[in-house]
């Protein structure tokens, strides 16, 4: 938990030492750092595209799979029991109003 402090700490120093620097000094660190943003923002995008052309090609084959090995399911105790009326017990429909 120490450490959480020192790292809080640190980062507090950092951008009280950012702030403190001149307006165009911090704009030439803008400016060094940009093709960094750059370079992390199209690696983010290709990650994206990459996860929606997985997604693009096997959704559908997923699904024509699951149509043609399609087993009806079994009925849980849980349906059963939901559905069997119990004598001398009636439905109640609760609605909350605030």
């Amino acid at each position: 938990m120490t450490q959480v402090f020192e790292y809080v700490g640190r980062l507090n120093g950092f951008r009280r030492n950012l702030m403190g620097l001149p307006g165009w000094a911090r704009f030439i660190l803008f400016l060094v750092a940009l093709p960094g943003i750059v370079v992390l923002s199209l690696s983010i995008a290709a990650v994206l595209c990459s996860l929606a052309a997985l997604l693009l090609v096997t959704v559908p084959v997923y699904r024509l799979l699951r149509m043609l090995t399609h087993r009806p399911q079994p009925n849980s105790g849980w349906d059963e029991a939901a559905r069997v009326e119990t004598p001398g017990r009636r439905h109640v429909d609760v609605r909350i109003v605030e």
